[in-house]
């Protein structure tokens, strides 16, 4: 009967445990979802929107414009406004409408969509952004946890040493003074940890405003990816600038059509009394504008000017981009040299003055300032490794991002 309610009592506990544990990671997200999310992002959608309404403008500007109804009341007598007592009075009905001899028209609407798949492209571009943002976040998160499991195990260290330090005040081998320092270390300790829980706390808030959950399954992160080399190259920054140079061209072909006016032709039909027995009239116009302005040249010049500047900017930023990838592979090479020896060597050795200074301490033939030397030593030295290695991420995330490289693989 007892083994019954024993055994009964087990599953219960494991079945509790594995609610509890699902209900925890029912609020994590895999990294997939998370890159889902962004793509649904506010920012994304504005940029969205300002393509589409671009697309909608494109038809506006390329258009002629709708033909224009004329109704007008002609020649009737002032003081009677009889229709009969001239031949000239009469109700016109008239049609307008404007004719391009150009295709000027079709280089503006052509500009416009142009413009708009720049915009497209500039969306896209704040996708892969928002992506190496959520990297970023993801690897200073990594950072902070580490340290936090660094000053997890070097408090739980130092409760050793303090209660080696007590056995050894007790045989009078050292000095209260040691005590007192030791315990402000382990306080210092306690005060940094609460400090990273802290900052845990306020990077799960910026997961929230990025993707909508304030933490990710870390199994499902794909670090692997940071150290990748795609062949998928999209670079939606440079293909954007193409589309706005190109818009520039046509914009700069449609200022010098622009120099062929446009034509109006109306066509008109006057309804008369018929005194005259002449019957009803008929009449049509042409009218076009006279280039007497400096409207034209100026709008000529702008165009001219805003090509060029379009291609500068095309020109400086794969320029720029040479120069990004060339320094950040650079930098990525200096970390890796640098994390190496820290890996190889330096850790290790601090590990092993730590350990023979605590044996050594606990035998009361080092002092206690040796020892908390020793234990700032290490500890310095493996917050350096941590913050290295997410430096060199953050380098990996931003050289894939300058390149084009997708970061959701």
């Amino acid at each position: 009967m007892d083994k019954r309610i024993k055994r009964d009592t087990k599953m219960m506990k494991l079945i509790v445990g594995l609610l509890l544990i699902s209900s925890i990671d029912a609020h994590a997200i895999t990294f997939n979802e998370a890159v889902k999310a962004l793509q649904a992002h506010e920012s994304i959608k504005a940029v969205d929107f300002k393509s589409r309404a671009l697309s909608e403008e494109a038809e506006l500007k390329g258009s002629w414009g709708d033909p224009k109804f004329k109704i007008a009341a002609k020649n009737f007598p002032k003081d009677t406004l009889e229709k009969d007592q001239t031949p000239m009075t009469g109700i016109e009905f008239g049609i307008s409408q404007k004719i391009a001899l150009t295709t000027k028209y079709g280089n503006i609407e052509d500009a416009f969509k142009s413009l708009a798949n720049a915009y497209q492209f500039q969306a896209n571009d704040k996708k892969e952004a928002l992506a190496k943002g959520l990297w970023e976040i993801l690897i200073i998160k990594r950072k902070v946890s580490e340290e936090l499991s660094i000053l997890n195990e070097n408090n739980t260290w130092i409760s050793k040493i303090l209660k080696v330090s007590k056995r050894l005040y007790s045989t009078g081998k050292t000095s209260q003074q040691a005590l007192l320092d030791i315990e402000i270390r382990k306080s210092e300790i306690e005060s940094e940890i609460n400090n990273k829980k802290y900052n845990l706390s306020q990077i799960d808030d910026r997961l929230q405003y990025l993707i909508g959950s304030t933490s990710i399954e870390t199994t499902s992160i794909p670090w692997s990816t940071l150290k990748s080399v795609s062949k998928k190259i999209i670079d939606n920054r440079e293909l954007g600038l193409k589309e706005r140079l190109k818009a520039k061209e046509l914009s700069l072909s449609a200022s010098k059509l622009n120099y062929v006016p446009d034509l109006t032709v109306s066509l008109g039909y006057t309804k008369r009394s018929n005194i005259d027995g002449n019957g009803d009239f008929v009449g049509a116009a042409i009218s076009f504008p006279l280039p007497f302005s400096g409207e034209k040249y100026s709008k000529h010049g702008k165009a001219v000017q805003e090509k060029y500047m379009a291609v500068k900017n095309y020109e400086n930023y794969k320029r720029q981009k040479v120069r990004d990838i060339s320094v950040l592979e650079k930098e990525i090479k200096k970390l890796l040299g640098e994390l190496s020896i820290l890996k190889e060597r330096t850790i290790k050795f601090a590990r092993n003055s730590r350990e023979i200074t605590s044996k050594s301490y606990g035998l009361g033939n080092s002092t206690y300032v040796e020892l908390l030397q020793s234990e700032l030593k290490l500890q310095k030295i493996l917050m350096h490794k941590v913050m290295l290695e997410a430096k060199r991420d953050i380098k990996r995330a931003t050289l894939k991002y300058v390149k084009g490289e997708p970061l959701n693989e």
